[in-house]
């Protein structure tokens, strides 16, 4: 059935709020999940746990979890009407996908780490709704028996090579291994051709938020700058004033006019040492982020979760892109 046509249904209007709900309620479980989990799961191999993480006090419903909690529920709607009545398997394991997705993504925001657990998780709910996919011949994720092998090969894959490209150009890792690994549990369920549409997907996130990141991190340099800069200007006219008023009150003469030389020599040397304080370009530059790491894992989960809710309208898209080429 249709989504809009689902909707209007009884059953369906039922569904929508049980999946509001439930959205809310799990995004309140899965943050106690991440507090509880072992600290060990947030680290390096072989890293020392910090004190934040030892403590259990990693994540704050009542800062971001209000948020998480509208995005949840969101994705747990669209997944219902995308997979509804016929299709309650599909939609339940689509279900823990999607809140393991968010789980990752909030890991990778907060501490830059794609729990393994977690990762063979999405990946055992992969294979297992694949086989099912098949076996009852339904269609919906794999039309052939390789595609989800291909797909996780595709995903994996992709991201060797990001890291190839970045060892190469940049000299360092482009892309950490918990990403490869997460990618390539999602080639499973995206099968061929469908990880490279959430490749696509999940680069154009992170380009456009990249992009936003830079113009942010411009515009608050270039006002620090242009702030700290008035802030010496007025110190140095200030200081440039008493002096001036000091030396009204002093005898003409040599000695005087020696004086009164002083407060422009300090006042020009205040303000050279604003215009050397103060971030030029070059400091502008270093601000863009260059130097700092950038995690996918949420733009991978997001890709993944698009996939799943929009399933049918993005294969619709691609169609009628291709169709413009016959």
């Amino acid at each position: 059935m249709q989504p809009l046509s689902y909707l209007q249904t009884t059953g369906g209007l039922i569904w929508t709020i049980a999946c509001a709900v439930m959205g809310i309620l799990i995004t309140w479980g899965y943050y106690t999940v991440i507090n509880r989990i072992p600290a060990s799961w947030l680290c390096d191999y072989g890293e020392t746990p910090s004190e934040e993480l030892l403590s259990g006090k990693r994540v704050n419903y009542a800062r971001s979890g209000i948020i998480m909690s509208i995005v949840t529920a969101a994705c747990l709607v669209l997944c219902r009407l995308q997979f509804n009545k016929g299709y309650d398997i599909y939609f339940g394991v689509f279900s823990l996908i999607i809140v393991i997705s968010l789980m990752i993504a909030v890991c990778d925001i907060k501490y830059t780490i794609i729990p393994d657990q977690f990762t063979i998780a999405l990946a055992v709910l992969a294979l297992g709704i694949s086989i099912y996919d098949l076996v009852r011949g339904f269609g919906l994720l794999h039309k052939a028996w390789w595609s989800p092998l291909a797909g996780a090969a595709m995903g994996a894959g992709a991201m060797i090579l990001i890291d190839l490209i970045g060892v190469l150009i940049y000299k360092k890792d482009g892309m950490g291994f918990g990403d490869v690994k997460l990618f390539g549990a999602i080639g499973l369920l995206t099968g061929f051709p469908g990880t490279i549409l959430a490749f696509a997907i999940s680069v154009v996130c992170a380009m456009v938020c990249f992009i936003v990141i830079i113009i942010v991190v411009k515009i608050m340099v270039r006002k620090a700058a242009a702030g700290e800069a008035q802030s010496l200007g007025e110190e140095a006219s200030g200081v440039a004033e008493e002096q001036k008023e000091a030396s009204a009150h002093e005898p003409s003469g040599e000695g005087g006019a020696t004086d009164r030389d002083e407060p422009e020599e300090e006042a020009s040397g205040s303000e050279e040492a604003a215009a050397e304080d103060s971030p030029g370009e070059d400091a502008g530059d270093d601000s863009d982020g260059g130097g700092s790491y950038l995690a996918f894992g949420p733009y991978i989960a997001v890709s993944l979760i698009c996939y799943i809710v929009f399933n049918d309208f993005l294969y619709h898209m691609v169609e009628q892109y291709l169709s413009l080429f016959k």
